[in-house]
Protein backbone atom coordinates (compact mmCIF):
# COMPACT_ATOMS: atom_id res chain seq x y z
CA UNK A 1 0.00 0.00 0.00
CA UNK A 2 2.57 2.22 0.77
CA UNK A 3 4.58 1.79 -2.57
CA UNK A 4 1.32 2.13 -4.38
CA UNK A 5 1.00 6.05 -2.53
CA UNK A 6 4.67 6.43 -3.47
CA UNK A 7 4.34 5.60 -7.04
CA UNK A 8 0.76 7.78 -7.34
CA UNK A 9 2.39 10.60 -5.38
CA UNK A 10 5.09 10.64 -8.34
CA UNK A 11 2.82 10.01 -11.04
CA UNK A 12 0.76 12.89 -10.42
CA UNK A 13 3.82 15.25 -9.72
CA UNK A 14 5.11 14.17 -12.74
CA UNK A 15 1.95 15.06 -14.80
CA UNK A 16 1.98 18.43 -13.31
CA UNK A 17 5.68 18.80 -13.91
CA UNK A 18 5.11 17.73 -17.86
CA UNK A 19 1.93 20.10 -18.30
CA UNK A 20 4.51 22.95 -17.04
CA UNK A 21 6.87 21.56 -19.60
CA UNK A 22 4.08 21.87 -22.61
CA UNK A 23 2.98 24.68 -21.58
CA UNK A 24 6.77 26.72 -21.48
CA UNK A 25 7.88 24.72 -24.35
CA UNK A 26 4.49 24.66 -26.25
CA UNK A 27 6.32 22.20 -28.68
CA UNK A 28 6.59 18.14 -29.08
CA UNK A 29 9.43 16.09 -27.96
CA UNK A 30 10.28 15.90 -31.72
CA UNK A 31 10.80 19.53 -31.99
CA UNK A 32 13.05 20.12 -28.25
CA UNK A 33 15.92 20.33 -30.17
CA UNK A 34 14.83 23.20 -31.83
CA UNK A 35 12.62 24.18 -28.17
CA UNK A 36 14.85 27.46 -27.99
CA UNK A 37 13.97 30.46 -30.20
CA UNK A 38 15.71 34.16 -29.67
CA UNK A 39 14.54 37.43 -31.04
CA UNK A 40 17.53 39.50 -32.96
CA UNK A 41 17.14 43.22 -33.58
CA UNK A 42 19.45 44.95 -35.49
CA UNK A 43 22.09 47.37 -34.34
CA UNK A 44 21.90 50.74 -36.30
CA UNK A 45 22.15 54.10 -36.33
CA UNK A 46 19.22 57.13 -34.34
CA UNK A 47 18.90 59.28 -31.59
CA UNK A 48 19.35 58.87 -28.03
CA UNK A 49 18.18 60.69 -25.19
CA UNK A 50 18.59 61.07 -21.43
CA UNK A 51 15.89 62.81 -19.89
CA UNK A 52 14.15 64.05 -16.76
CA UNK A 53 10.84 62.93 -16.12
CA UNK A 54 7.67 64.55 -14.39
CA UNK A 55 4.11 65.37 -14.45
CA UNK A 56 2.42 69.13 -14.54
CA UNK A 57 -0.92 70.95 -14.54
CA UNK A 58 -1.69 72.62 -18.09
CA UNK A 59 -2.70 76.49 -17.03
CA UNK A 60 -3.03 80.02 -19.28
CA UNK A 61 -0.71 82.06 -19.28
CA UNK A 62 -2.21 84.87 -18.35
CA UNK A 63 -5.84 85.69 -16.76
CA UNK A 64 -7.68 88.43 -15.05
CA UNK A 65 -10.22 88.02 -12.06
CA UNK A 66 -12.92 90.56 -12.63
CA UNK A 67 -14.10 91.83 -9.70
CA UNK A 68 -17.29 93.93 -8.71
CA UNK A 69 -16.73 97.82 -7.44
CA UNK A 70 -19.59 98.60 -5.74
CA UNK A 71 -22.08 96.69 -4.23
CA UNK A 72 -25.81 95.90 -5.35
CA UNK A 73 -28.11 93.27 -7.21
CA UNK A 74 -26.82 92.12 -10.47
CA UNK A 75 -29.46 93.54 -13.48
CA UNK A 76 -27.84 91.09 -16.00
CA UNK A 77 -25.03 89.14 -17.06
CA UNK A 78 -23.94 89.58 -20.35
CA UNK A 79 -21.16 86.91 -21.15
CA UNK A 80 -21.03 82.94 -20.70
CA UNK A 81 -18.73 80.38 -20.51
CA UNK A 82 -15.96 80.54 -23.78
CA UNK A 83 -17.36 83.56 -24.83
CA UNK A 84 -14.49 85.89 -26.74
CA UNK A 85 -15.14 89.74 -25.27
CA UNK A 86 -13.19 92.26 -26.26
CA UNK A 87 -11.79 95.29 -23.86
CA UNK A 88 -13.97 97.61 -22.27
CA UNK A 89 -17.12 95.11 -23.63
CA UNK A 90 -20.25 94.76 -20.93
CA UNK A 91 -19.90 91.62 -18.93
CA UNK A 92 -22.49 92.67 -16.70
CA UNK A 93 -24.81 95.63 -14.91
CA UNK A 94 -25.85 96.41 -11.40
CA UNK A 95 -29.36 97.71 -10.30
CA UNK A 96 -28.91 101.34 -9.84
CA UNK A 97 -32.43 102.20 -8.43
CA UNK A 98 -30.98 102.91 -5.10
CA UNK A 99 -28.34 104.86 -6.76
CA UNK A 100 -30.64 107.25 -8.41
CA UNK A 101 -32.38 107.96 -5.32
CA UNK A 102 -28.61 108.57 -3.93
CA UNK A 103 -27.94 110.57 -6.75
CA UNK A 104 -31.20 112.69 -6.37
CA UNK A 105 -30.62 113.70 -2.61
CA UNK A 106 -26.80 114.84 -3.50
CA UNK A 107 -27.69 117.03 -6.25
CA UNK A 108 -30.10 118.52 -3.61
CA UNK A 109 -27.70 118.59 -1.40
CA UNK A 110 -25.27 120.77 -3.52
CA UNK A 111 -28.15 123.02 -4.69
CA UNK A 112 -27.89 123.71 -0.84
CA UNK A 113 -24.87 124.10 -0.37
CA UNK A 114 -24.74 126.16 -3.59
CA UNK A 115 -27.10 128.77 -1.93
CA UNK A 116 -25.37 128.58 1.57
CA UNK A 117 -22.40 129.75 -0.19
CA UNK A 118 -24.12 132.06 -2.48
CA UNK A 119 -25.78 133.99 0.94
CA UNK A 120 -22.58 133.77 2.68
CA UNK A 121 -20.71 135.45 -0.63
CA UNK A 122 -23.27 138.70 -0.45
CA UNK A 123 -22.96 138.61 3.52
CA UNK A 124 -19.38 139.16 3.00
CA UNK A 125 -19.79 141.86 0.43
CA UNK A 126 -21.90 143.87 2.84
CA UNK A 127 -19.82 143.71 5.30
CA UNK A 128 -16.43 144.77 3.86
CA UNK A 129 -18.93 147.78 2.45
CA UNK A 130 -19.33 148.21 6.49
CA UNK A 131 -16.27 148.00 6.83
CA UNK A 132 -14.65 150.65 4.96
CA UNK A 133 -17.32 152.96 6.29
CA UNK A 134 -16.28 152.01 9.78
CA UNK A 135 -19.28 150.70 10.82
CA UNK A 136 -17.82 147.27 11.71
CA UNK A 137 -14.86 145.79 13.51
CA UNK A 138 -12.22 144.05 11.39
CA UNK A 139 -12.92 140.80 13.33
CA UNK A 140 -16.41 141.02 11.81
CA UNK A 141 -15.19 140.92 8.56
CA UNK A 142 -12.79 138.27 9.34
CA UNK A 143 -15.56 136.23 10.46
CA UNK A 144 -17.98 136.89 7.35
CA UNK A 145 -14.98 136.12 5.49
CA UNK A 146 -14.07 132.85 7.65
CA UNK A 147 -17.90 131.62 7.03
CA UNK A 148 -17.34 132.29 3.33
CA UNK A 149 -14.19 130.10 2.95
CA UNK A 150 -17.11 127.27 4.99
CA UNK A 151 -19.89 127.20 2.63
CA UNK A 152 -17.52 126.89 0.21
CA UNK A 153 -16.19 123.63 1.31
CA UNK A 154 -19.62 122.56 2.01
CA UNK A 155 -20.29 123.21 -1.64
CA UNK A 156 -17.16 121.32 -2.50
CA UNK A 157 -17.91 118.56 -0.26
CA UNK A 158 -21.56 118.17 -1.87
CA UNK A 159 -20.48 118.22 -5.32
CA UNK A 160 -17.66 115.34 -4.38
CA UNK A 161 -20.42 113.15 -2.87
CA UNK A 162 -22.39 113.74 -5.91
CA UNK A 163 -19.61 112.73 -8.54
CA UNK A 164 -18.97 109.65 -6.66
CA UNK A 165 -22.64 108.62 -6.85
CA UNK A 166 -22.91 109.24 -10.62
CA UNK A 167 -19.04 107.72 -11.15
CA UNK A 168 -20.59 104.80 -9.32
CA UNK A 169 -23.84 104.89 -11.86
CA UNK A 170 -22.06 105.38 -14.78
CA UNK A 171 -19.13 103.20 -14.68
CA UNK A 172 -19.25 100.50 -11.40
CA UNK A 173 -22.59 99.73 -11.79
CA UNK A 174 -21.76 98.50 -15.30
CA UNK A 175 -19.08 95.49 -15.52
CA UNK A 176 -16.79 95.61 -18.47
CA UNK A 177 -14.07 93.28 -19.68
CA UNK A 178 -10.35 94.92 -18.96
CA UNK A 179 -8.48 93.05 -21.76
CA UNK A 180 -9.60 91.11 -24.87
CA UNK A 181 -9.72 87.23 -23.94
CA UNK A 182 -12.22 84.24 -23.14
CA UNK A 183 -14.65 83.86 -20.16
CA UNK A 184 -13.00 80.84 -18.68
CA UNK A 185 -15.06 81.09 -15.28
CA UNK A 186 -18.66 82.63 -14.50
CA UNK A 187 -19.40 82.78 -11.05
CA UNK A 188 -22.82 84.87 -10.62
CA UNK A 189 -25.89 84.91 -12.17
CA UNK A 190 -28.55 87.57 -12.79
CA UNK A 191 -30.61 88.66 -9.37
CA UNK A 192 -27.31 87.93 -7.40
CA UNK A 193 -26.36 90.40 -5.03
CA UNK A 194 -22.33 90.98 -4.99
CA UNK A 195 -19.99 92.90 -2.85
CA UNK A 196 -17.64 95.92 -3.70
CA UNK A 197 -14.32 96.31 -2.53
CA UNK A 198 -13.51 92.63 -1.87
CA UNK A 199 -10.59 90.40 -3.05
CA UNK A 200 -11.44 87.38 -1.82
CA UNK A 201 -11.78 84.63 -4.57
CA UNK A 202 -15.90 84.25 -3.78
CA UNK A 203 -15.82 87.68 -4.58
CA UNK A 204 -14.75 86.88 -8.46
CA UNK A 205 -17.26 87.32 -10.85
CA UNK A 206 -15.51 86.42 -14.41
CA UNK A 207 -12.14 84.90 -14.70
CA UNK A 208 -10.89 86.16 -18.41
CA UNK A 209 -8.07 84.18 -19.96
CA UNK A 210 -6.49 86.42 -22.33
CA UNK A 211 -4.65 83.45 -24.55
CA UNK A 212 -5.52 79.94 -25.29
CA UNK A 213 -3.16 79.93 -27.84
CA UNK A 214 -0.25 79.40 -25.68
CA UNK A 215 -0.41 77.34 -22.60
CA UNK A 216 2.13 76.64 -19.38
CA UNK A 217 2.75 73.69 -17.12
CA UNK A 218 3.73 73.91 -14.12
CA UNK A 219 5.80 71.05 -13.19
CA UNK A 220 7.45 69.46 -9.93
CA UNK A 221 11.16 68.33 -10.46
CA UNK A 222 13.17 67.28 -7.14
CA UNK A 223 15.78 68.62 -5.78
CA UNK A 224 18.42 65.87 -7.49
CA UNK A 225 17.31 66.65 -10.93
CA UNK A 226 16.61 70.19 -10.98
CA UNK A 227 20.43 71.16 -11.56
CA UNK A 228 19.92 69.56 -14.96
CA UNK A 229 17.45 71.83 -15.43
CA UNK A 230 17.52 75.22 -17.72
CA UNK A 231 15.78 77.62 -19.07
CA UNK A 232 15.23 77.21 -22.76
CA UNK A 233 15.67 73.57 -22.82
CA UNK A 234 13.63 71.49 -24.86
CA UNK A 235 11.04 69.61 -23.30
CA UNK A 236 7.81 67.21 -24.65
CA UNK A 237 5.08 66.18 -23.04
CA UNK A 238 1.71 64.19 -23.42
CA UNK A 239 -1.78 64.29 -22.03
CA UNK A 240 -4.21 61.81 -21.73
CA UNK A 241 -6.83 63.11 -23.82
CA UNK A 242 -4.70 63.30 -26.86
CA UNK A 243 -2.40 60.64 -25.85
CA UNK A 244 -1.21 59.64 -29.44
CA UNK A 245 0.40 62.77 -29.80
CA UNK A 246 3.89 64.39 -28.51
CA UNK A 247 3.54 67.99 -27.82
CA UNK A 248 6.91 70.28 -27.90
CA UNK A 249 7.53 72.83 -25.42
CA UNK A 250 10.71 75.16 -23.48
CA UNK A 251 11.64 75.84 -20.15
CA UNK A 252 10.72 79.22 -19.49
CA UNK A 253 11.42 79.64 -15.68
CA UNK A 254 12.78 77.72 -12.96
CA UNK A 255 10.83 79.06 -9.20
CA UNK A 256 12.91 79.56 -6.49
CA UNK A 257 10.75 78.67 -3.64
CA UNK A 258 11.05 74.91 -3.21
CA UNK A 259 8.37 72.71 -2.00
CA UNK A 260 8.83 70.10 0.26
CA UNK A 261 6.71 66.41 0.03
CA UNK A 262 7.41 63.51 1.98
CA UNK A 263 10.73 64.61 2.82
CA UNK A 264 11.44 65.29 -0.89
CA UNK A 265 12.24 68.87 -1.86
CA UNK A 266 10.64 69.51 -5.02
CA UNK A 267 10.98 73.18 -7.35
CA UNK A 268 7.80 74.21 -9.75
CA UNK A 269 9.29 74.94 -13.36
CA UNK A 270 7.31 76.38 -15.97
CA UNK A 271 6.82 75.60 -19.19
CA UNK A 272 6.03 77.08 -21.95
CA UNK A 273 4.16 75.43 -25.30
CA UNK A 274 2.05 76.36 -28.40
CA UNK A 275 -1.57 75.75 -28.31
CA UNK A 276 -2.57 76.42 -32.05
CA UNK A 277 -4.12 73.38 -32.49
CA UNK A 278 -6.29 74.17 -29.15
CA UNK A 279 -6.86 70.66 -27.73
CA UNK A 280 -4.93 71.68 -25.18
CA UNK A 281 -7.32 72.92 -22.21
CA UNK A 282 -6.46 74.46 -18.52
CA UNK A 283 -6.52 72.32 -16.06
CA UNK A 284 -5.05 68.53 -18.13
CA UNK A 285 -2.13 66.71 -16.57
CA UNK A 286 0.93 66.67 -18.59
CA UNK A 287 3.57 63.66 -18.54
CA UNK A 288 6.91 66.16 -19.13
CA UNK A 289 10.52 64.91 -20.62
CA UNK A 290 12.71 67.33 -20.03
CA UNK A 291 15.48 66.40 -22.83
CA UNK A 292 19.20 66.50 -20.84
CA UNK A 293 21.07 65.30 -23.97
CA UNK A 294 20.55 63.93 -27.41
CA UNK A 295 22.63 62.27 -29.66
CA UNK A 296 21.82 62.31 -33.31
CA UNK A 297 23.35 59.83 -35.71
CA UNK A 298 24.83 57.24 -33.40
CA UNK A 299 24.87 53.47 -33.06
CA UNK A 300 21.87 52.02 -31.08
CA UNK A 301 21.09 48.72 -29.23
CA UNK A 302 17.65 48.28 -27.60
CA UNK A 303 18.33 48.38 -23.65
CA UNK A 304 16.80 44.75 -23.53
CA UNK A 305 19.46 43.28 -25.35
CA UNK A 306 21.62 44.16 -22.03
CA UNK A 307 19.61 42.99 -19.88
CA UNK A 308 19.00 39.43 -21.65
CA UNK A 309 21.56 36.29 -20.43
CA UNK A 310 20.97 33.32 -22.00
CA UNK A 311 20.60 29.85 -20.89
CA UNK A 312 23.40 27.52 -21.08
CA UNK A 313 21.09 24.43 -21.03
CA UNK A 314 19.78 22.48 -23.80
CA UNK A 315 15.96 22.02 -24.18
CA UNK A 316 15.78 18.43 -22.72
CA UNK A 317 18.54 19.80 -19.43
CA UNK A 318 15.69 22.87 -19.03
CA UNK A 319 12.78 20.27 -19.25
CA UNK A 320 14.45 17.96 -16.74
CA UNK A 321 15.38 21.25 -14.70
CA UNK A 322 11.33 22.02 -14.47
CA UNK A 323 10.09 18.12 -14.09
CA UNK A 324 12.74 18.34 -10.75
CA UNK A 325 11.01 21.39 -9.53
CA UNK A 326 7.80 19.63 -9.70
CA UNK A 327 9.45 17.00 -7.14
CA UNK A 328 10.32 19.46 -4.73
CA UNK A 329 7.78 18.68 -1.70
CA UNK A 330 9.13 15.04 -2.10
CA UNK A 331 11.54 13.28 0.30
CA UNK A 332 14.86 13.12 -1.48
CA UNK A 333 14.46 9.22 -1.54
CA UNK A 334 11.66 9.30 -3.65
CA UNK A 335 12.83 12.18 -5.35
CA UNK A 336 15.69 10.33 -6.61
CA UNK A 337 13.47 7.48 -7.72
CA UNK A 338 11.17 9.81 -10.01
CA UNK A 339 13.97 11.23 -11.72
CA UNK A 340 15.90 8.27 -12.24
CA UNK A 341 12.49 6.84 -13.89
CA UNK A 342 12.06 10.25 -15.89
CA UNK A 343 15.85 10.00 -17.53
CA UNK A 344 15.30 6.40 -18.00
CA UNK A 345 11.96 7.36 -19.91
CA UNK A 346 13.63 10.13 -21.89
CA UNK A 347 16.69 7.53 -23.02
CA UNK A 348 13.59 5.52 -24.08
CA UNK A 349 11.74 8.25 -26.17
CA UNK A 350 15.18 9.20 -27.77
CA UNK A 351 15.73 5.13 -28.74
CA UNK A 352 12.78 5.51 -30.30
CA UNK A 353 9.88 4.13 -28.04
CA UNK A 354 6.69 3.74 -29.62
CA UNK A 355 3.07 4.48 -27.39
CA UNK A 356 2.71 1.67 -25.30
CA UNK A 357 5.97 0.39 -24.61
CA UNK A 358 7.25 -0.91 -21.34
CA UNK A 359 10.39 0.33 -19.28
CA UNK A 360 11.67 -0.62 -15.96
CA UNK A 361 9.35 0.35 -13.48
CA UNK A 362 5.94 0.60 -15.54
CA UNK A 363 6.37 3.80 -16.80
CA UNK A 364 6.16 4.59 -20.79
CA UNK A 365 7.63 6.91 -23.36
CA UNK A 366 7.01 10.06 -20.88
CA UNK A 367 7.05 12.21 -24.12
CA UNK A 368 5.61 9.51 -27.40
CA UNK A 369 2.36 9.09 -25.58
CA UNK A 370 -0.58 11.24 -24.02
CA UNK A 371 -0.13 12.51 -20.55
CA UNK A 372 -2.93 10.44 -19.14
CA UNK A 373 -3.34 10.23 -15.60
CA UNK A 374 -1.62 7.80 -13.23
CA UNK A 375 -3.19 4.62 -13.00
CA UNK A 376 -2.75 2.01 -10.06
CA UNK A 377 -4.36 -0.46 -7.33
CA UNK A 378 -4.25 -1.35 -4.09
CA UNK A 379 -0.39 -3.56 -3.74
CA UNK A 380 0.63 -2.91 -7.17
CA UNK A 381 2.70 -0.32 -9.18
CA UNK A 382 1.74 2.62 -10.72
CA UNK A 383 0.26 2.85 -14.66
CA UNK A 384 2.67 4.07 -16.97
CA UNK A 385 1.82 7.93 -17.70
CA UNK A 386 -0.65 8.10 -20.53
CA UNK A 387 -1.00 3.71 -20.78
CA UNK A 388 -3.04 1.22 -18.73
CA UNK A 389 -3.43 1.49 -15.07
CA UNK A 390 -2.19 -0.93 -13.10
CA UNK A 391 -3.52 -4.54 -12.66
CA UNK A 392 -3.77 -4.48 -8.84
CA UNK A 393 -1.17 -7.70 -8.31
CA UNK A 394 1.00 -7.82 -5.64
Amino acid sequence: MKKWKLFAGIGITAVVAFAMIALISGKKDGQAAAGESYSFSTVGRGSIESVVTSSGTLSVVSSVTVLAQMSGRLETVDVDYNDRVKAGQVLATINTDILELKAKAARAAVDKARANYELQALDLKNASSLYDKRLISEYELKTSESALEVKKAELASARASLEEIETEISQYAVITSPIDGIVLERSIDAGQSVVGGSSSASSSLFTIAEDLSRMQIEAEVDELDIGSIREGQDVRFTVEADSERTYAGTVDQIRLVPTTSGNVVYYSVIVLADNASGKLLPGMTANVDFIKQKKDDVLTVPSAAFRFTPTTMGAQEVKRAVFAAGLARLPEEQRQIALARYDEAQKAAAAGATDGAKTTGGLSSLMAGGMGGPGGGPGGGPGAFGGAPGTGRA
